[in-house]
């Protein structure tokens, strides 16, 4: 039984010498302690080089991002540009299409103002022809009127109701 038992000091001892062989082994040695100085300077170098690859990388897409805005100014100016020569394109038509409707407009208005003054001529000269016509026809109307009172009063023509209606009539014509 004693064998099966064991003594509490030996308990202790095995627990004593487990623990020992984990302070090993949680325990850094000397030799340890180097490793970690390297992993140190290990991990200094290698952060040291990834801020520099992310330094790179930023300043990669700095400069990709200013070609592209770059790009996209050039391709706005030329657009603003080209819109710029269109604007002024439309305006020296636009202008021209005036000018020549102002030209037409003054081209009309005289035509018309000529048009206007042959009208007037016309009307003056149709005026007159009608005028001169109707003084022919009065003068050959008063003529034969004339010649019905001289009939009357020599006594050729006889009807007294004529003579009435030709010196009424010759007296409205004097």
């Amino acid at each position: 039984m004693q064998s099966e038992i064991l003594k509490e000091n030996d308990v202790n001892k095995i627990i004593l010498n487990l623990m020992e062989t984990k302070k090993k082994q949680v325990l850094p040695s000397p030799k340890n302690n180097k490793k970690q100085n390297l992993n140190k300077n290990d991990v200094k170098s290698t952060i040291e080089a990834f801020f520099k690859e992310q330094e790179q990388i930023y300043k990669a897409e700095e400069s990709l991002t200013i070609k592209c805005l770059e790009t996209e100014i050039r391709d706005k100016e030329k657009e603003l540009n080209e819109y710029y020569t269109y604007c002024q394109n439309y305006k020296q038509t636009y202008k021209n299409n005036f000018n020549n409707i102002v030209k037409q407009t003054e081209e009309i208005k005289k035509e018309l103002k000529d048009m206007h003054i042959e009208y007037i001529d016309s009307k003056i000269l149709l005026e007159n022809k009608r005028k001169i016509e109707l003084e022919s026809m009065l003068n050959f109307y008063k003529d034969k009127l004339l010649d019905i009172k001289n009939q009357w009063e020599n006594k050729t023509f006889c009807d007294e109701n004529i003579k009435n209606i030709v010196y009424d009539i010759l007296g409205v014509i004097d």
